[in-house]
């Protein structure tokens, strides 16, 4: 007999995905209770531990919890498809990521795309930087995750929607700001703000290393909106591949965005998926919605 129910195994999945009982919880309109005590009579059933508690951080799978995650996740998928009606409707739960400095260019005006065209898909959302979300990739926590590709040497499969070609940052009436193009080498001894992001740091540094020159770093950011306004308010210069639609810092001031010349390598832009189980359907539409989206507003 089969000992094991399609909720339990949902419930099991949903605090995967979250990292919570309480999100999971919320995302599936049930009780926090209901969640753990699924969880419980699985770990009691294969005599596994599926979670380590970790205070004030939430719920992370264990090697047992990660295979069964993987098992679960086939089986849920396996059970949608079978009890989807012929009309073609998309239902289920779908997790997706975004990097930090591309979000907010994309994501919502996609998310609202595809609860237009699916809205029996329950979504969820998280923004971060690159490491974190092939992070949740890896560990069967996210669906999607939309980032650069920056030679990334990690087992996910990559979907690629298009590319961003780096570009200077100056301020307003910086004597370099007259030109069409500019050359690494015209700026090697500007101040440079750096993005300090993982991955993207080492992208913009091997831009330098790529012309032979060596950078004067003055600042480094977080974000992409700080170093704007560092570059806004005279700080230094920035190099940046995420332009957003008006030349604008936060607080107000006119920045002015250049070409760079030469052959450097563009920014790919590609969704994240697992390679141990393929895109669930939802997964599927929402990368259909996402490139038409995105074709002719991305190289």
């Amino acid at each position: 007999m089969i000992h094991i129910t399609l909720r339990q195994l949902e419930y099991f999945a949903a605090a995967a995905r979250h990292a919570s009982t309480v999100k999971a919880a919320h995302a599936l309109n049930v009780s926090q209770p209901s969640i753990s005590h699924a969880i419980g009579e699985l770990e009691a059933l294969w005599d596994e531990k599926l979670f380590y508690r970790i205070h004030a951080q939430g719920l992370e799978l264990t090697a047992a919890g990660k295979q069964r995650y993987r098992q679960a996740q086939n089986v849920l998928l396996q059970a949608q498809e079978l009890g989807r009606k012929t009309d073609g409707r998309i239902e289920g739960e779908l997790s997706i990521g975004c990097f930090s400095t591309l979000g907010p260019m994309y994501f919502p005006a996609i998310m609202r795309e595809f609860r237009r065209d699916h809205p029996h898909v329950r979504l969820t959302m998280l923004e971060g930087n690159t490491e974190e979300l092939l992070s949740r990739i890896e560990r069967g926590t996210l669906d999607l995750a939309l980032v650069y590709d920056m030679g990334l040497a990690r087992p996910v499969q990559l979907h690629y929607v298009g590319a961003h070609s780096p570009y200077a940052l100056l301020p307003l009436r910086h004597p370099l700001s007259r030109r069409d193009t500019l050359a690494i080498g015209d700026l090697a001894q500007e101040p440079f703000i750096l993005i300090n992001l993982p991955h993207s740091r080492d992208y913009f540094l091997s831009i330098f290393s790529f012309a032979e020159v060596s950078p004067c770093i003055a600042m480094e950011a977080g974000s992409i909106e700080m170093a704007r306004s560092l570059v806004a308010n005279g700080h230094g210069f920035s190099i940046l591949t995420t332009r957003p639609a008006k030349d604008f810092s936060y607080d107000g001031k006119r920045i002015v965005c250049k070409p760079l010349s030469g052959n450097i390598p563009a920014q790919k832009l590609a969704f994240a998926s697992s390679t141990e189980q393929r895109p669930t359907p939802a997964a599927e539409a929402f990368l259909r919605v996402a490139r038409a989206f995105l074709s002719g507003k991305v190289q």
